[in-house]
């Protein structure tokens, strides 16, 4: 008895140590149990429980928050009602291969938020043991799919940039040789993606920059220098492109150059317009130069742009770019807007004006002047385009006609006048004849002493009368018009005549003539007036040359029977050869204004032709010049 008691009390003690235990370990499992329900419910992962058809079984806080529905109404809820309508079927397909396996499969689905925007996640699952569910793992992967969209859209839009402008990029690892390239500059080079080595890029480079290149690219592998560089591409076909690069280095922590990276852009048709636009402009330029006038451009601050070759030739050192008006239109003030021909045309005005210049050394300059506005495509800046006409030729000309009219006006009224004093001469030298007639025929009155020097007197008046009236009737005869009929002509009575007429001339009584006429001379058949005009050009071209006291040397004599020679050689000043050149041009001359027309010489040329002669001249700068004139003797016409 008391052995059952000892044994059932061992047995409880037994029971009690084993109920302790239990209890400890239910203790322990509960506490287990909570911890691995808060790691359940609070994991950074939503846990979602599916059976066969998708239907949510069970779901953790995470995942309430993640798709922000309550877990009531998640659970006996078909998974698929929260998937996108496009992405259906891929949830189907992916729920079938789950259970139809034993492992893990993953996929991205797009789900339907409850917020604005889209919500994207990854879903790991794996079935059961029991087989009748699965256990999936979802992760947000918002973020991470919105920056993955980001980034193939840049990359998109980076392709499509480089596409439309033609730029690709490329990287290149100085150390292994390894390069990556964009899909531009692949189709720039005209390689594959197979072909993306530095062997291959090097092979359509341009032999002739191959070295430059090579060495700019060490360069900037060795030194982590920056730099750009043109060049060109020669491919297989022989057809050339060219490219422009800009290479960056980067630079590790130590500052050794761990990639190169770099854009290259194919600039072939910027350098053909480039070239089309260098040879449109040189062809404007020429264009632009052969204008005989100057040609200024000024900006809408008035400053001079642009000039051709002939504008400093007018205006030295104030055609110079950057240079205002005011250096040739105003130098006394900063602005004249009513008088500038630049400041008006700025304004929008056409102006047409005529300006004298002189210059420093050189002779009086007359230019006419055309400004016209320059308007941009929008209308709003204007520039100036300034003509500059040189027309000192023509107002010189002008001058010397006007100066020639007046001459022949001159030449008009002393004619008139000639005709008029050589009556009254005719008469004094009549009366003073008469009267030493009488003191002949009256001997009483040379017997009054108050008489006694009348007859010296007469003789004088009488002397100086005719040779008066010889003076004006040489004058006459110099003035009588051409009545175009050849007769008998003494050139050396021509020669007197003229020397006579220019001897009394104040100007020229310094100045000492040799004469040489040679006797007995052929006489011509010609215009007597036409040939006094040739002799009196050339005597007072030589006396003219001459500017205080000189020598006029004048020879005739006949050659070979059939032409007379007529030299006029003056110690003057002479003239240079480029002066010799133009001397037979009309309305040239080296006379100041008012002092010489230029038709002179041009009226002897052309009188002797007429004749069928020839006029030479031979001068030296300060040796003088000699005019020779040959006439021929049998001149029948002209």
């Amino acid at each position: 008895m008391v052995k059952n008691q000892q044994e059932l009390r061992a047995y409880q003690l037994e029971l009690e140590k084993t109920i302790a235990e239990l209890r400890q370990s239910q203790d322990a499992l509960e506490a287990s149990r909570n911890t691995y329900a808060f790691l359940y419910d609070f994991a950074p992962v939503g846990y979602f429980t599916f059976d066969r058809n998708g239907v949510i079984r069970s779901v953790n806080q995470t995942g309430e928050q993640l798709l922000n529905i309550p877990s009531s109404q998640l659970l006996q809820q078909r998974f698929d009602s929260l998937v996108v309508r496009e992405e259906r079927n891929l949830f189907a397909l992916f729920l079938q291969t789950v259970f139809s396996g034993q492992k893990k499969e993953t996929c991205r689905l797009q789900l339907i938020s409850q917020k604005r925007q889209p919500l994207y996640v990854r879903i790991e699952a794996q079935v059961t043991l029991a087989g009748h569910e699965c256990l999936a793992v979802l992760v947000d992967i918002t973020e991470k799919k919105q920056a993955e969209q980001a980034l193939a859209e840049s990359s998109y839009y980076l392709a499509k940039a480089q596409a439309m402008t033609h730029v690709g990029s490329w990287s290149l690892d100085p150390h292994n040789g390894q390069i990556q390239a964009s899909a531009e500059l692949l189709r720039i080079l005209r390689l594959g993606p197979e072909e993306t080595t530095r062997e291959a890029f090097a092979s359509v480079v341009h032999p002739e920059d191959y070295q430059r290149v090579m060495d700019q690219l060490q360069l900037g592998a060795d030194k982590g220098k920056h730099y750009e560089i043109e060049h060109r591409l020669l491919f297989p076909d022989g057809s050339e492109r060219w490219v422009y690069s800009v290479i960056e280095p980067m630079r590790g922590p130590g500052g050794q150059v761990h990639h190169l990276y770099g854009t290259t852009q194919d600039i072939t048709e910027r350098k053909r317009a480039e070239v089309e636009l260098q040879n449109k402009t040189n062809e404007l330029q020429a264009i632009f130069d052969s204008i005989n006038d100057g040609i200024m451009v000024y900006d809408q601050q008035g400053q001079l742009q642009h000039h051709n070759q002939l504008s400093p030739q007018i205006f030295p050192a104030k055609t110079i770019p950057g240079l205002g008006c005011r250096a040739i239109f105003h130098p006394e003030s900063c602005h004249q807007p009513e008088s500038c021909p630049v400041e008006r045309a700025l304004r929008g005005e056409s102006v047409d004006i005529s300006l004298t210049v002189n210059l420093e050394g050189q002779a009086t300059r007359y230019l006419d002047i055309t400004a016209t506005p320059i308007r941009d495509a929008l209308g709003k800046n204007t520039r100036a385009l300034i003509f500059l006409r040189d027309v000192s030729d023509k107002r010189l000309q002008e001058m010397r006609l006007i100066q020639s009219e007046k001459m022949s006006s001159i030449g008009v009224l002393a004619t008139g006048i000639a005709h008029e004093i050589n009556n009254p001469l005719s008469s004094i030298a009549g009366f003073a004849e008469a009267l030493q007639r009488r003191f002949r025929g009256e001997t009483s009155l040379l017997r009054d002493s108050r008489l006694e020097d009348f007859p010296h007197y007469l003789e004088t008046i009488i002397s100086e009368s005719y040779r008066c009236k010889g003076i004006i009737n040489n004058l006459l005869s110099f003035a009588r018009k051409s009545d175009g009929l050849q007769l008998e002509v003494d050139l050396n009575q021509i020669l007197r005549e003229t020397l006579d007429l220019l001897r009394h001339h104040s100007t020229y009584q310094q100045i000492q003539v040799k004469l040489r006429l040679q006797e007995s001379l052929p006489r011509l058949r010609g215009d007597s007036s036409s040939l006094r005009q040739v002799c009196m050009n050339l005597l007072v071209n030589a006396y003219q040359a001459i500017e205080r006291q000189g020598c006029v040397e004048i020879e005739t004599r006949a050659i070979s029977g059939e032409q007379i020679a007529l030299i006029v050689k003056d110690s003057g000043c002479g003239m240079t050869s480029q002066v010799i050149e133009r001397i037979w041009e009309p309305f040239f001359t080296t006379k100041e204004v008012g002092k010489g027309t230029g038709l002179g010489l041009a009226l002897t040329y052309n009188i002797i032709k007429q004749h069928g002669g020839d006029i030479r001249l031979t001068s030296q700068p300060g040796a003088g010049s000699e005019f020779s004139v040959f006439l021929p003797t049998n001149v029948k016409s002209f």
